[in-house]
């Protein structure tokens, strides 16, 4: 089985007329790349049809290298947003009054913001380092001779994935570059314990074995609370608190053997605290819970462990004992079944139903790595 695994790099060591010359070559990138959203979002194309022909279609001094690689992140946005937006609660009224959940269901069209270059090999090759830095880039064949070398020194997380296959395709950014990493690595585990996780704030992790991880991380969000946004000591807190993150998952999967860890599968969480306090709104605006939920499934698949989601409806008001299911049975952080009278902690509580939830589903009866 093989696994891919990212890092980022700063662009910090580039000089100002190379970085000029990078932000002007991503502006055309931009634009070409909105050129064949416009033509593959009327027309139903796959990957087959992106030939020779089309990529000329693009009135552009980009090679034609660099025309195939935004072809493709043209057509990769045009699939991934071939759905229907998310509606607004205005919207969602109207179809109430009307009785009609068809109203506002347009499909959203993509656009580029010349944000990042998705580049291929045909366009990047990457070089061993010389002067003071670890390794360069070198983007040639873009077009009109042009052809930018980019310095980068490795980092902690970059030199971790040192044995592994390193991908000459990157994504660049204005900010940094993304590197790709790849193993073989062996199946999934046949055998260890399966748990169910409960992430918050009060507790970084609950676990259905009982384990409270990252209670501290709570004090790291309000820290950060304090920055303000944007500036250097807020940056620097944001990093404290993602290596922090990763540093407390990362000992949880080394010191366990697992085979399964199901989540809830958390969605629009900042639009559903609307009715909260606007403290508790700040305080979750500075805790990234998708970010967290990514490292999570990241070290599921470099520990060869099975990763699972399920819907979160009522797992802290469910009675884990006799499934009686009320708000009252939740105060703050402590559960009290007003039917059964079963106390416990109650985001252990959600862990415990978060796992269950998955193996008595339509699913988790059958469940095979």
């Amino acid at each position: 089985m093989k696994i891919k695994i990212s890092s980022k790099c700063s662009l910090k060591f580039l000089t100002e007329d190379k970085k000029r010359q990078l932000f002007e070559v991503m502006e055309e990138y931009s634009g070409v790349v909105n050129f064949f959203i416009d033509i593959f979002w009327l027309n139903d194309f796959t990957k087959k049809d992106l030939t020779k022909d089309v990529y000329n279609l693009s009135p552009t001094w980009l090679s034609a290298r660099m025309k195939q690689c935004s072809a493709r992140e043209a057509l990769a946005m045009c699939q991934s947003n071939n759905q229907y937006r998310n509606k607004s609660n205005s919207e969602l009224e109207v179809e109430r009054l009307l009785d009609d959940n068809t109203v506002f269901s347009e499909k959203v069209k993509p656009h580029h913001h010349a944000r990042r270059m998705i580049l291929s090999s045909q366009i990047v090759s990457i070089e061993q380092g010389r002067n003071s830095f670890d390794i360069w880039v070198i983007l040639s064949a873009i077009g009109e001779k042009i052809k930018i070398s980019i310095p980068v020194r490795q980092h902690r997380h970059f030199n971790q994935f040192n044995s592994w296959k390193l991908s000459t395709s990157i994504v660049i950014t204005r900010t940094y570059i993304q590197f790709s990493f790849e193993k073989e690595i062996e199946p999934k585990k046949q055998s260890g314990v399966i748990v169910g996780m409960d992430v918050g704030i009060n507790h970084l992790i609950v676990t259905s074995d009982k384990e409270f991880l990252g209670s501290e991380i709570k004090s790291s969000i309000i820290d950060i609370k304090r920055k303000r946004q944007g500036s250097k000591a807020y940056i620097r807190a944001k990093k404290t608190l993602k290596y922090r993150i990763n540093q407390v998952v990362k000992e949880y999967f080394n010191n366990k053997n697992l085979r399964l860890v199901v989540v809830e599968k958390l969605h629009n969480l900042k639009k559903s605290a609307n009715g909260r306090s606007k403290e508790f709104r700040k305080t979750l605006s500075n805790w990234n819970y998708r970010e967290l939920l990514e490292i999570i499934q990241k070290h599921t698949e470099i520990n060869r462990v099975s990763f699972r989601s399920v819907n979160p409806y009522k797992t802290s008001q469910m009675c884990p004992v006799c499934n009686h299911t009320q708000r009252e049975n939740r105060n703050g952080e402590n559960f009290k079944c007003l039917e059964c009278g079963f106390s416990e902690q109650a985001d252990y509580v959600g862990s415990l139903n978060i796992r269950d939830r998955f193996l008595t589903g339509r699913y988790g009866a059958c469940f095979k790595t």
